[in-house]
């Protein structure tokens, strides 16, 4: 039909003129034209007739609004209406129908010209009126692979009934869409590429397509670990397993694919895929931000119809896919649609047309596919991944298919869905419809599908049957992790010091402009001559400083840092300033990465968007990928962490345990009880000791899950953040970072604190008082213990001594043990500033009475529905309350 229409001279002008008026220049990503045969710059110039005018309203109207009439629906498409409608109504010109049908209605629709671009919308125009070929050997090995798919699932059903089965029945497409991708991507020069899929057709994509042995999965299935002895793990549910594996493709190429775990939370392992790939780009130098502008390590997310909808993550992540900070240069987001929720029916789950109409909001192509018709999931692949080599940006694949079962084989989907499976019960999967035309066209035998079943089922039925005496191999700790250990059983200290002079200067030039450059004047005094004098000095080092020496230390030393969150750059305070601005043009600077000539590692700070779970999610990502990278992540206030909660939940605090992936990811949580309010006080310190493992009744270990620290000096935080990297183990760390004393002169540091011999404290005791003369000890942490020190200073007490705990978990009780021995006979508290229900005190009472013997008193705030109150007054006498009750035996 294609080329019956090239021979038409004046519809071929038609359609070039129309093209012409739309768009610039012309590109053909492959042989032939298709509909615009004739280019607008040679055509004669003549006048068009009505019927000409008519054609080229034809043309518009189908590419504008042919998605919505296309036959993408294995339930059919119903009676839709748009503007192309009424264009219809009123053409007679039934060959350029024909064909324009074939194109824009068939088993593919392309919203595409929402995109303001006009060479896109050539770009998109052409991939569509030239249609790829699946060639014969491809198409047979994808349904060779659907028909192992379908078996897959049979047999899990049958051998293991009681157990829940996620099965891809009725979503084949997804398979054969990722087969026919990771055909496409040596070709173009795509050698990684990072999944995140929830449950639904998990097990066949990692059995059939990415080599999880049969061995591992089956034995799984009966009970046991997916890990290797040596690899300490919990474990995860069977829907949630992972998978690193290079793939050889026909052609000679190969691309390394890693599927990663993912929680039952729908759509948040997404974040992490983006992150992830973020890291490998960095690490291969293979995106525009860093050196190179294509080839780049891919994302493919595979989403839910319901869950891409529902899930305000989805536009978190879409709105980080463009900007310079997260792009990972195009991410192929592929939605498996059953047209039905959990139980919810198509119509009662989104208010748009179509499950991909996010990608309107951000001018990206969203491509809606019949998954029952192979050749337009291949055609959706070539696009997808043409668009994506050469925009860089994102697209949106809509295969709408069906689910044969409920939620899982056990659901009853009729309860709720009657009608739409009355329709299921009459579909026939794609792998069927595929091998009825192979067979009439004789290109496989009539034994093909029984051969291939049964091949697969003596593989399954053997692996069954050896499956309890399988060690699974190790999967952890390699590639770029493979001088990373898992930690070990004592609670050990990292000398972490660096040298003085390299500090002064790591200082000095962390202030350095270029010449010429015009920095906002108040910088001037309060940041580049205040850093000036505190390295001269050597004393009066504050946080920001103490962070700054920490980077540029790390930097020297060959480790990246990256750091994320609103506002980190300057600082929610204005604190930080690690980068500036140039008053005059706007251009930004960021002097650690300046350090020295031909500096390899670099500081990326990066001022998010307002965004917490997705940011957080692609920070998590980017640590997993990359271990010789110190990631941190700042909330703009400490409590606004828990819009992120589900990720700290399923990934930051518990991956290690599930998957045994380790992460040493920091995030900074501005505390501390100031007369703020219920907000933008608390960073929840209470939250993160009970998502902790700590031991209540015997002494913690370097393995636990998360670390959790609320220090009192720049000098500690310096070591803390050190220490991170220099560890041959990865954990999370969360601190408690200060909000008042960021310019408090009394939370200062020399310079010597830093220096070689240095190390992190964990428990900080009282050198200023007279052991004999003590008869309270105060046991705090974190910005409190200047509170009660300058209390304890104004009563003239000499009775009363102050221990900090600068790190709760791992709970430091040898070196507390050592601390409170010092006060025999005296009579100890525990001080904060929280409310009795927050804070450390249900954390450290248990475990200082059970673990050191002794029995702790509580001073500090009462019970609080929320944080802290919002009445000044009420605020300033808990503040005197709490001081009063630390003081009771002096006052």
């Amino acid at each position: 039909m294609l080329r019956q229409l090239q021979h038409n001279e004046r519809l071929a002008l038609i359609l070039s003129r129309y093209v012409s008026s739309t768009t610039n220049k012309t590109h053909s990503p492959r042989e032939g034209a298709g509909l615009r045969g004739y280019q607008s710059d040679s055509a004669p110039q003549i006048l068009l007739s009505q019927q000409d005018k008519e054609a080229e309203e034809l043309i518009r109207g189908y590419r504008h609004w042919g998605y919505r009439h296309a036959n993408t629906s294995p339930f059919g498409t119903g009676n839709p209406t748009s503007p192309l409608t009424e264009i219809l109504s009123n053409s007679s010109d039934s060959e350029l129908r024909r064909v324009l049908d074939s194109l824009y209605c068939g088993g593919i629709g392309v919203q595409y010209m929402h995109i303001p671009d006009t060479d896109k919308q050539t770009f998109i125009t052409e991939l569509i009126e030239n249609r790829p070929v699946l060639s014969q050997e491809e198409l047979v090995k994808v349904t060779e692979t659907l028909i192992r798919s379908e078996n897959l699932d049979n047999f899990l059903a049958n051998k293991y009934s009681n157990l829940k089965q996620y099965g891809g029945q009725g979503a084949e497409g997804t398979i054969a869409f990722c087969e026919l991708l990771f055909n496409l991507c040596p070709r173009n020069k795509v050698e990684d590429v990072v999944i995140a899929i929830a449950h639904r057709g998990r097990i066949s994509l990692l059995t059939e397509l990415l080599q999880l042995p049969y061995l591992r999965l089956l034995k799984k299935y009966g009970g046991d670990s997916e890990f290797h002895p040596d690899e300490r793990s919990i474990g995860d549910v069977l829907s949630h397993l992972w998978q690193s594996v290079d793939l050889e493709q026909s052609d000679g190429g190969s691309v390394h694919v890693s599927l990663l775990p993912n929680p039952s939370h729908l759509e948040v392992a997404n974040s992490v895929a983006l992150g992830k790939v973020r890291a490998k780009q960095r690490l291969k130098k293979s995106s525009p931000h860093y050196g190179e502008s294509r080839n780049s390590p891919l994302a493919l997310l595979i989403h839910g119809d319901a869950a891409f909808t529902g899930q305000g993550i989805s536009l978190e992540n879409a709105m980080m896919s463009k900007l310079p900070g997260y792009s990972s240069n195009g991410s192929i987001h592929l939605i498996t649609n059953n047209l039905i929720g959990f139980t919810a029916q198509h119509g009662a789950q989104s208010s748009s047309f179509t499950a991909g109409d996010i990608g309107r909001m951000y001018d990206v192509p969203v491509i809606s596919v019949n998954g029952l018709d192979m050749n337009a999931i291949y055609q959706a692949v070539v696009m997808a991944i043409e668009w994506r080599t050469r925009y860089q940006e994102d697209i949106i694949i809509d295969l709408q298919c069906y689910r044969l079962h409920g939620h899982n084989q056990h659901d009853e989907p009729r309860f709720t869905n009657p009608l739409m499976y009355n329709v299921v019960d009459k579909l026939s999967p794609l792998q069927d419809r595929v091998v009825t035309d192979l067979l009439s066209r004789n290109v496989v035998p009539e034994d093909f599908v029984q051969t291939v079943i049964s091949e697969q089922n003596a593989e399954l039925t053997t692996a069954h049957k050896t499956c309890a005496d399988y060690t699974p191999p190790r999967m952890c700790f390699t590639g770029n992790w493979d001088h990373v250990t898992q930690a070990g059983s004592d609670l050990t200290t990292w000398q972490t010091g660096y040298e003085v002079e390299d500090l002064r200067c790591i200082g000095v030039k962390s202030t350095e402009l270029p010449e010429g450059f015009k920095h906002h004047p108040t910088l001037n005094r309060a940041h580049i001559v205040k850093r000036t004098k505190m390295m001269e000095s050597g004393s009066g080092i504050d946080w920001a400083m103490g962070e700054a020496l920490a980077f540029g230390s790390l930097l020297l030393q060959g480790y990246n840092v990256r750091l994320s969150g609103e506002d980190v750059s300057r600082g929610t305070f204005s604190n930080r300033h690690v980068t500036m601005y140039d008053q005059d043009t706007g251009a930004p600077y960021t002097p650690l990465n300046y350090l020295q000539a031909e500096q390899t590692a670099k500081l990326e700070a990066v001022d998010s968007l307002l965004s917490e779970e997705g940011v957080v999610g692609f920070e998590y990502g980017y640590s997993l990928e990359d271990p010789n990278s110190l990631v941190l992540w700042e909330a703009q206030f400490g409590d606004f962490f828990n819009p992120a909660q589900v990720m700290f939940d399923q990934f930051v605090v518990s991956g290690e345990a599930k998957w045994v992936l380790q992460t040493g990811l920091v995030t900074l949580l501005p505390h501390g009880y100031d007369g703020n309010g219920p907000d933008h006080t608390s960073a929840r310190l209470e939250r993160w000791l009970q998502l902790s493992d700590s031991k209540e009744c015997t002494p913690d270990t370097d393995d636990v899950n998360v670390q959790v620290a609320n220090c009192t000096t720049p000098a500690q935080y310096f070591h803390l953040l050190r220490r991170q990297m220099i560890r041959p183990f990865r954990k999370p760390l969360v601190l408690m970072s200060p909000k008042a004393l960021l310019r408090s002169p009394d939370a200062v540091s020399d310079i010597t604190d830093f220096g070689p011999g240095t190390t992190f404290q964990r428990v900080i005791g009282d050198t200023t008082t007279d052991p004999n003369l003590v008869k309270r000890v105060l046991i705090c942490s974190g910005k409190h213990y200047y509170t009660l020190r300058n209390k304890r200073d104004s009563l003239q007490d000499n009775s009363t001594a102050i221990i900090r705990v600068e790190e709760l978990c791992p709970f430091p009780s040898s070196e507390l043990q050592k601390e409170l021995n010092k006060y025999p006979g005296a009579d100890m508290f525990w001080a904060q500033e929280e409310s009795r229900n927050s804070g450390a005190w249900s954390f450290v009472n248990p475990r200082v009475k059970s673990i050191l013997g002794h029995e702790l008193s509580y001073a500090g705030r009462t019970e609080c529905a929320a944080a802290a109150v919002g009445i000044s007054k009420l605020h300033a006498k808990e503040a005197q309350d709490i001081l009063n009750q630390a003081f009771s035996h002096v006052i």
